[in-house]
This record gives C-alpha cells, structure tokens and sequence, in this order.
C-alpha cells in the first residue's frame, strides 16, 4: 500500500467536468480515466488508468485532487477498509475476470459492450440491485451522453458470465496479483478499481481430423487439456484449461485465454498426453497464423510471443491427432559398477560387448536380433513392434558379474538377462542395464618381525609354507572358504574374490612365537592369528595383510663354585647340581611369567622358548 494523488474524469463531461460534453476517452473505454501522480509505488507507476467505481450511491469530484492509497485487487481483505466486509472472494474473482476481458476495446466484441454496461456489471456483481443503481446514476453517465446505447440485457449477460467463468475452475483469472488495484481516496468518496495490466494471449485447441495442420469448420475444440504459461525466458507462470470462452453468448470447445498480461515475451505449452500434435505452422494453401497449429510436436511449445501494453493476440492455436501406432525401442548400457550399486553414475563403459533381444511382438511374431555395445558402452535395438522382449547380454572378458538393473518399462533382472519387458506403441525402454565389477583380491605375508614391531621391514625374512585360509560372505550372500599357502617369499594371496566381507586366519608356523599381526589397506579388526571384517569394494586389492612372527628367546647360566671368588666362571670351578632358579617377569604381550628349574649334574639352569 502507497500514498499518491488521483484525479478523475469523464469522457461524459467537457474538460472542465461541469457539464455533460464530448471529452474523448484517456485510455481504453472505461467509466472515468484517472491520472496518477506523486507516486512511488513501482507497481503504480504516474500515468492515466482505466477506472470504473465500486459504489454508486457515493460521490466523486472530477474537479478535483485526491489524496490517495491502493489495496491489491484480488483478495477480499482489500475490500474491508472500503465498505464491503462482507463480499466473497468468488464476487472479487468476477470482477477481476470482467475486467481482464476488455470488453469495450477488444476487437472481438465489435463494440458490442460500452463502459456503461461494464460499470453496471460491476455494481451487480457487488451485490447492488437495480432500483440502487438507477437511483443513484444518470442514465447519460453510462449511455456516453448519448453517444451509445446502454442495454442492462447486455450488463447482465457480463454478471452471467464472469459467474460461470469463475465456478468453470479452468484458470479463467489473470495471472500477475497486480493486475487490479483498488484507489480509496482521501475523505468519504467514490473508491475505484483499476487495471494495470491488460494485454491477452490465446485461442483454440481442436482435433486436427484430416491431420493438415489447419482448422476446418467441421473440426471441433477439444476440451480439458492442459495449456502452461511461461515468459519469454522459459519461467512458468500460471496454467489454465481448455473449454468454453464465458464472454460469449454461444457455447465454444477448445477455447482458451490468459488475461491481464502486463506487456512482455511469452510462450504457450499445450499438455496433452493422450494425442500427439499436428504438423506446425502448417504451409496448406488456406493456412494463416490464425488458424493454423502453433505447437511444436515434439514439445508441445509455441513459439516466443512478444505482447505491446493492452495487446490481444488470438492466434496461438494448437491441432491435436489421434497417435498412429509408433515403433517403440529398447537401450541400454554395459559398464563397470564401480560402486556396485546397480546405478550408473559417470562410471567407466565397457565396450564390444555383445547383446541378444529375443521375444515375441504383438502380431505373435518370434523377434531375434543382436547389437554390440559401442565406445560409450551403449546398445539399442529400435524400430520394434509393442510386444513383450528379453535382453541377454554376453559377460565380457576380464570383468565379474555385476547388479543388472531393468529400464523404465519395466521387466524382471536376473543374472546377465533382463525379461518380460513388455513395450506399448511409441515407448522408449531406457537404462536396462548390465553392471559390471572387477576382480577384488585379498593379500599379505608371514614373516619374521624381528623388530616384534607388527611393521614388515626390508630386512624381515618372510616365512614360506605356511596355511592361510579365507573365509566370508561375498555381496551375492555366498559363502566363501578358500586356503593357500605362502610362497618362499612369505606372501599369499586369494585372488578373483567379489565384493564382499572377509576374514584371513592363519595357521601358526612351527617354530615361532606369535608375534605381531596387521591389518591391511583396506581395514577390518584384529584378532590373534585372525583378520576379520576385511570389506573389499569391487576392483580393490586389500594389500598389507599380515601375520608377523617371533624366535624364541632363551635364558640360561650356572651355579658354580667361585674358587677364585671373582664372578667369573673359570674352567676349573666346578658347577654344583640340584640348585632351585626361579624366573620371574613380564613378557612383551604383558603377560606375567613365572617360571622353576634345576641346575643339571655341570650346575646349569636354563629357561627356553621365551
């Protein structure tokens, strides 16, 4: 809501407004013009307006200037502050839709309406009756001085149909909040309404029966399809539906409009699933722009409409056909899954690889056919009959099988086949695709950690021979159990595995401690001689398994006789048997040791396999 000033006049009165005259009209026929100044609303921009008045029991001077603010008119709140508290939104959805139909200066109504009829129209519609309205308005006011003839037959034939328009529910109302605005001046005076904008964009959608592209008399309209607005950069803008023009007298099918539009660029969008489009811009000898086919076939998109302020442009058409049977297609991809999701991302295709349909078409005619995937891993096979197919694909070399994954129509995966793919007339079966993963492996070594650090170092000799076994569940639910052995290097490896969760035991060589373990590049937990929870993604080698080993340590030495009483052991002293030597201690895995011997017959006492 802003603040500016208004004047208004008459095209009933002379210049000065004292008198009834022949002042010719501002604007488009309307019941006053008024002048809008000091205004900075961007919405109400100074300038001249249609207007026509909302009460006709109240006064306006045309002599002089009013202070004034405006209420958006499309909405019963705006209404309250002028009087009309009770009025329902489907009186302010008529009034709107009378006045998006210009009906005294658009061209299709030949004049047939004056501003008189169209205030009068107004005034009913806001729920006064006749004795009120003819009460308080001279007839001159809404004849034009004379100039026209004011017929109420015409006045409620306007109530009538903007009644039947608004409760069609088609999108009959103007699209912009602002196409109306309410002027409430200053002072117990006559509130206005007026357009801002009033250009209209539309027509006919009918069945094309002769399929030329060309409206024929015998030719009808087609009701309820769908028909979207957009501005001329491609942004939707309302939608409305085909069926009856309410301006009218006569019943009309395949009639559509949008109203109010403020001066612009804008392309139409016929939506109707259940026909296909005729030919465009048809070039039939009897074609024009008016009653020719605007929409694309493929899209359904007219072309781009460039619309001047209060322009009315009635040849934006559209021809409907039956469909004729169309042939139908089935594609598809071959690709490495490297998420083995069954989804194809920007994954790596797998070229040359051969794909077979088979099936039976709609005729009961058996179909065989084959095609070879191409750099981009893609396969089609077109022009088929509607039936119901089967695609078999040949695993490629060098890959495991992966998620196949069945196309937009529909259809059962399973392993390298994709069936029952049923096609209808003029459908596109897509994305019925093969994934494929590649090999995963699981690997590492036995060694000797001399460091008993659990880190394989350059110099720490690997331990051949020993047993290691894998087991687990890939990712189709199997189970896996396989055993190998470590080569003279320490390593082994399972090779060829698909994703899945593993675990690697190991058998514990022979003559070692256990030492160290570690898991490897690719993670899991870590248990005594055993890797488990090893999760391997398609295409990963988990490296760096490994199972570290540990020499025994000894402790040894003598209870001897010190002759010489120095500490050392001298080849003559002689050992002295039976001692008791105990060990105590904490071993490197924080066990605590406690350990008894005896010295033997030479005095000796020795504690192995630490």
């Amino acid at each position: 809501m802003s603040t500016f000033t208004i004047r208004v006049s008459s095209s009933v009165t002379n210049s000065a407004g004292t008198a009834f005259g022949q002042q010719p009209d501002l604007g488009a026929p309307s019941y006053f013009d008024m002048v809008v100044s000091n205004s900075t609303d961007p919405n109400l921009p100074n300038g001249v307006y249609d207007a026509y008045c909302l009460n006709p029991t109240t006064a306006i001077s045309l002599t002089q200037n009013y202070t004034a603010e405006n209420y958006a008119g499309n909405t019963t709140d705006s209404y309250v502050p002028i009087g009309f508290s009770s009025l329902s939104q489907a009186q302010v959805d008529q009034i709107n839709w009378v006045l998006a139909q210009n009906f005294t200066s658009d061209a299709k109504y030949d004049r047939q309406y004056i501003d008189g009829e169209v205030q009068v129209a107004i005034w009913k519609i806001l729920g006064f009756s006749d004795s009120v309205i003819f009460g308080s308005t001279n007839i001159r006011q809404l004849n034009e001085n004379n100039r026209e003839t004011f017929d109420l037959a015409d006045a409620n034939r306007i109530v009538t149909s903007a009644q039947n328009a608004v409760a069609s529910g088609n999108g009959v109302l103007p699209t912009d909040a602002f196409f109306t605005t309410i002027i409430d001046p200053a002072g117990n005076v006559q509130p206005l309404i007026i357009q801002l904008q009033n250009a209209k964009l539309g027509n006919f959608v009918w069945e094309d029966i002769d399929r030329d592209g060309v409206q024929d008399a015998s030719e009808s309209g087609v009701d309820r399809v769908v028909v979207e607005l957009y501005d001329g950069s491609g942004n939707f803008i309302t939608s409305t539906i085909t069926g009856d023009d309410y301006s009218t007298a006569a019943v009309e099918k395949g009639y559509y409009q949008f109203a109010g539009l403020k001066a612009g660029s804008y392309q139409v969008k016929f939506v109707a699933p259940t026909y296909d489009f005729t030919v465009q811009d048809s070039s039939a000898a009897d074609a024009t722009d008016a009653n020719d086919s605007d929409a694309n076939a493929l899209t359904g998109l007219s072309q781009v409409v460039t619309l001047a302020a209060g322009e009315s442009n009635q040849t934006i058409d559209a021809g409907l056909v039956t469909p004729l049977p169309r042939p139908a297609s089935i594609s598809g991809y071959v690709y490495e899954d490297a998420g083995n999701d069954g989804v194809r991302n920007s994954e790596a295709p797998i070229a040359g690889v051969e794909v077979k349909l088979t099936g039976t078409d709609d005729l009961g005619n058996p179909v065989t056919a084959t095609a070879t995937t191409d750099a981009n891993g893609f396969y089609q096979f077109t022009n088929l009959r509607p039936g119901t197919y089967n695609v078999a694909e040949t695993q490629p070399a060098g890959y495991l099988d992966g998620k196949d994954t069945i196309g937009t129509t529909g259809g059962t995966a399973g392993n390298d086949l994709l069936s029952g793919i049923t096609l209808v007339a003029g459908a596109n079966s897509v994305e019925n695709n093969f994934g494929e993963i590649k090999a995963s492996s699981l690997s590492g070594f036995v060694y000797e950690d001399t460091g008993n650090d659990g880190v394989k170092g350059a110099g720490e000799t690997g331990i051949p021979g020993v047993t290691v076994k894998l087991t687990g569940t890939d990712d189709l639910g199997n189970p896996v159990s396989l055993t190998t052995t470590t080569d003279a290097t320490g390593k082994y490896s399972f090779d060829t595995l698909r994703p899945g969760t593993y675990t690697v035991t190991e058998t514990q060589p022979a003559g070692y401690l256990d030492g160290k373990d570690t898991l490897g590049s690719t993670g899991g937990t870590l248990g005594n001689d055993v890797l488990s929870a090893i999760t391997l993604p398609a295409g990963v080698d988990s490296i760096n398994n490994n199972f570290g080993e540990i020499k025994a340590s000894s402790l040894s030495g003598f209870v001897y006789e010190d002759t010489g009483n120095d500490g050392v052991k001298g080849a003559g002293e002689t050992g002295i048997p039976g001692v008791t030597v105990k060990l105590t201690g904490t071993d490197d895995l924080g066990n605590p040791v406690s350990l008894t011997t005896t010295t033997d017959a030479t005095g000796k006492y020795s504690f192995d396999t630490l």
